[in-house]
């Protein structure tokens, strides 16, 4: 079966946030950052997703999700390959916060110490769970 990765529009909203809460990821932003995602689709269902956005002077990876029926396929790689596609150009590092460390590292990027994460992201320094997360702060070199 084919996979076709695209552009999303409003109209993968509902299915974005269907695939994002199979993993308890946020869902909240999928709305204002409609324009920042890509989809894997087949047969008109959509099974995976990726956004890569900017926030102050960090450009994160973000609700990078495939299905459970359709994980090991390749699809999250594609999905992180269309989306260095565009950051080539941006940036010259990715940042991740993951649950999913062996999946970055397998796409080459590192972990940082925990004490990154408020330095990073403004929603870390305010988060009550700061010190309990289990989210592991990683980046990517892009040019090295």
């Amino acid at each position: 079966m084919t996979v076709n990765i695209r552009s999303a529009g409003t109209g993968d909203i509902p299915d974005i946030k269907s695939v994002l809460s199979q993993y308890i990821l946020e869902t909240e932003l999928v709305e204002d950052n409609i324009d920042r995602f890509v989809v894997a689709e087949t047969v008109g269902r959509i099974v995976g997703c990726a956004c890569l956005i900017s926030i102050m002077d960090v450009i994160e990876l973000r609700s990078i999700a495939v299905l459970p029926a359709w994980k090991n396929k390749g699809i999250g790689r594609r999905l992180f390959e269309t989306l260095m596609q565009r950051a080539k150009g941006m940036t010259d590092r990715i940042y991740v916060r993951t649950t999913a460390r062996g999946f970055f590292e397998k796409m080459g990027f590192w972990a940082l110490d925990d004490s990154q994460k408020p330095v990073l992201w403004q929603d870390c320094a305010d988060c009550d769970k700061l010190y309990v997360c289990v989210q592991v702060p990683m980046v990517l070199e892009l040019r090295l």
